[in-house]
């Protein structure tokens, strides 16, 4: 079982990744995660050594024209 939390901090365009304690009670900052591609991350999924985030785009107004993307960040 991994003891590894990513917090998506959506509005701030920052992933924080904290390290567990085995009992999961406390969590220690290792460190944040930013990247110019993100646009307002809502979710992410971890595989491998990559964490992948869909962008919400919630600043840009919708249009049958907006597109939408996932980024992929290295978690290393």
């Amino acid at each position: 079982m991994g003891r590894t939390l990513y917090v998506v901090q959506n509005r701030l365009n920052v992933i924080t990744v904290f390290d567990l304690d085995p009992r999961a009670r406390t969590a220690t900052l290792r460190r944040s995660i930013t990247d110019p591609r993100f646009d307002v991350p809502t979710t992410a999924a971890r595989l491998g050594d990559r964490l992948y985030l869909v962008n919400a785009r919630f600043t840009t107004p919708p249009t049958p024209e907006t597109t939408y993307n996932a980024v992929a960040v290295p978690l290393r």
